[in-house]
């Protein structure tokens, strides 16, 4: 290590450290090697060290693996010159994370104005306002009573998958469902028995579908679902979406119990089929939702 660089950044710390302090925020100076010469209270705190021990640590001892690695990967831009903004992420064992955005400066020598000495770094915490942009980020897509996605995201979430099937030449598939009792149940036993139905159905739908598929409420007892990536081969990606249309129809048929009341469901399905962009978002739900009407017709 330079012991002259070191002494440097310590002069230029102890003419700040009282301002740093007391900044709302993580502030740091590591020397050319990525050690720490100085954390203000705030980031010392985090760390759970002292001033006096803090030198004796390094980004190992305080972050998970992958975390330590983004940040020197960092580290090493700002020590030939460039100045970071980017965002760290801090993962925790029991599936928290914590996310901050962080600028990085380097800092000069005062004899060698063009010599790098170490490293100014700046982090403030985001967690709580990430948290609340995909809280509102979710309320904006998602069906209030059910959880899935509404209408109009799954018109963009189907806009997208027709794009990516037209670059990787993948097929896909749309099927709208129609909860025949919806509608009976409402009328016989209240809106509370019918939002309760609708509950279930929307948990049913979760569990028979792959994780990768989009499930959507359109309201009124009627949802959909956007299969992906499949075949390029139609024959056998149509297979592949009536297997899914068919194990919804029997999920859907099995018993409720709502409210103290025992009864059957009923639904049923229609499907459209895509490769490419061809057809338009608008056009396959309308042939999806035209074939699942004509077999609930021909069916009464």
């Amino acid at each position: 290590m330079n012991e002259e660089n070191t002494d440097q950044l310590k002069a230029q710390i102890s003419q700040l450290k009282f301002a740093l302090d007391n900044v709302p925020a993580y502030v740091y100076i590591k020397n050319e090697h990525s050690l720490y010469v100085y954390a203000n209270k705030q980031t010392l705190d985090l760390f759970g060290c002292s001033e006096d021990t803090l030198e004796q640590f390094g980004d190992h001892d305080f972050f998970p693996a992958d975390t330590v690695k983004n940040i020197r990967d960092s580290d090493a831009k700002v020590l030939v010159g460039e100045r970071t903004k980017e965002e760290v992420i801090v993962p925790y064992p029991d599936g928290r994370k914590a996310i901050y955005w962080e600028v990085k400066t380097p800092l000069f020598s005062v004899q060698e104005p063009n010599k790098i000495v170490g490293i100014l770094g700046v982090s403030t915490d985001i967690t709580k306002r990430r948290d609340l942009e995909e809280q509102l980020k979710h309320a904006a897509s998602s069906d209030a009573l059910t959880g899935l996605l509404n209408r109009r995201y799954f018109f963009d979430r189907l806009t997208h998958a027709l794009q990516l099937s037209k670059r990787y030449q993948s097929s896909g598939g749309v099927i709208c469902i129609s909860t025949d009792k919806f509608k009976s149940i409402t009328y016989d036993f209240g809106h509370a028995a019918g939002d309760a139905y609708l509950i279930e159905v929307a948990n049913r739908l979760r569990h028979v579908t792959r994780e990768a598929d989009s499930i959507a409420s359109l309201g009124d007892g009627e949802f959909a679902v956007l299969v992906e990536g499949l075949s390029a081969d139609q024959n056998v990606a149509h297979e592949s979406v009536e297997h899914i249309a068919d194990k919804i129809e029997s999920v859907i048929a099995r018993e409720y119990s709502i409210q103290g009341v025992t009864y059957t469901g009923a639904a049923h399905t229609g499907i459209a089929m895509f490769l490419g962009e061809q057809k338009s978002a608008d056009e396959i739900i309308a042939e999806a939702d035209k074939q699942m009407r004509m077999i609930k017709s021909e069916q009464g």
